[in-house]
């Protein structure tokens, strides 16, 4: 080969496809950028829009709904699918959602009936862990739904810290971050009461780097925000992934019998005769509460009380207290939905009056709370099913609070009304 060739120098057009491939080159990688955070902002609309095409075939949130499970109280899909369903009712409660007897909204609010619950509640969740459960849904706009309220939760200390770390989301707190429609006040509210909970969210560095960022307006708080969006995006988008797998793997254990049930829609609804459900209830009480002078379950009385019926003499004379944090989560949650726009019906649940004038937890006492239940729902104007006065009934309650047989049959019917109005 020739020496000048060798010494020949790159063309002018050799020249400016250099710097032409590297701007593309960047241009692809800023794409990809721009495509990937695009994905991720985006990523709990299109699993849910993939679970309702390939997954959340007709029936299937209903069936779900009546066998409440921890997957389903931790996540948001199928949460979010109850809210967007007609006919289906979302329950907010407690350990009540998961005690199903006969008389209970999952036997008697039947596919035949037109409305049907979606159970979202076990022991333990109080009322905090419903700020997050509601916060962390979208289109709440007009949407019905009940929530239980027990008075046993509003004792001195509020939720016990155990009892807050085991029913925590860190995906509902994520999604309360991130909503549109709560407003930045309260969320520097909701993260402020989280922040005394350390030990649930110790798993979760960037959702600690949040609460602990939203609480503070300073500028460097400001940059910290910003240079935590995208790991704080990434932990984020592995909880909805996480929820999306959860949810396949539980529609993938239900009854294909069980599902077409809950299919079918009933276009003329039967009328409920709740005078002849209220005796069938009582019939069925009678046998099973007559060993004991509380009127509750006898099995119950015998394995959990009687063992212990001369300690319990007294005992709870301090359990309710009118400045407990509780009230304040409370205020919390009616905030919550006055934003999202929700039309919530609260049911306040009686204690055993006979049990704690035993126990010692003043008569007074409980009506006072009682009292400052009611006026804090009728301040915001949403209805309220009050059963307090039926303390002292019969065959309403299972145990100490848990409601049964009347109990149950009074709150369908409040619950049956309420939807179909």
């Amino acid at each position: 080969m020739p020496l000048v060739a060798l010494n020949q120098k790159p063309s002018q057009k050799q020249e400016l496809k250099e710097p032409l491939a590297l701007r593309y080159s960047l241009a692809a990688v800023l794409l990809a950028i721009v495509l990937f955070v695009l994905t991720i902002t985006n990523l709990r609309a299109g699993l849910k829009l993939l679970a309702e095409r390939f997954i959340l075939k007709p029936g299937v949130v209903e069936a779900i709904g009546v066998n409440p499970n921890f997957d389903t109280f931790q996540g948001s899909i199928l949460q979010q699918e109850a809210i967007d369903t007609p006919g289906v009712i979302p329950m907010y409660g407690s350990s009540e959602m998961s005690m199903i007897n006969n008389y209970h909204p999952a036997k008697v609010l039947t596919p035949e009936t037109g409305v049907t619950p979606f159970l979202i509640g076990r022991g333990g969740t109080q009322t905090i862990i419903n700020v997050l459960n509601l916060a962390s849904l979208e289109d709440l706009r007009g949407k019905k739904i009940a929530i239980f309220i027990t008075p046993q939760w509003f004792g001195p200390g509020g939720i016990p810290q155990s009892t807050f770390e085991g029913n925590f989301s860190a995906l509902h707190a994520y999604n309360m971050f991130f909503s549109a429609d709560i407003s930045p006040s309260l969320k520097r509210q909701i993260a402020e009461r989280i922040l005394s909970f350390p030990e649930a969210y110790k798993d979760y560095p960037y959702l600690k780097k949040m609460l602990e960022n939203e609480n503070n307006s300073s500028f460097l708080a400001e940059v910290k925000k910003t240079l935590d969006w995208f790991p704080a995006r990434m932990e984020y988008s592995a909880l909805e992934v996480r929820d999306f797998f959860n949810v396949r793997w539980q529609v993938k254990d239900l009854a294909d019998k069980q599902v077409a049930r809950y299919s079918a829609k009933a276009a003329n609804p039967p009328v409920i005769e709740w005078d002849k459900l209220r005796e069938e209830a009582k019939v069925d009480a009678i046998k099973s509460t007559d060993n004991n002078p509380y009127k509750m379950d006898n099995t119950f009385y015998m394995e959990y009380l009687l063992p212990k019926l001369k300690e319990s003499k007294d005992k709870d004379k301090h359990d309710l207290n009118l400045s407990s944090p509780e009230y304040n989560d409370l205020k919390l949650l009616m905030q919550v939905l006055k934003e999202k726009g929700a039309k919530p019906l609260f049911v306040i649940i009686p204690m055993n009056g006979r049990w704690y004038d035993y126990t010692g937890l003043d008569r007074l006492q409980r009506e006072q709370c009682y009292q400052k239940l009611a006026a804090l729902v009728q301040a915001e104007g949403h209805p309220l099913a009050d059963f307090s006065s039926h303390e002292y009934e019969d065959y309403y309650l299972k145990d100490l609070w848990h409601l049964a047989w009347k109990g149950w049959v009074d709150v369908d019917q409040k619950l049956y009304e309420f939807y179909r109005q």
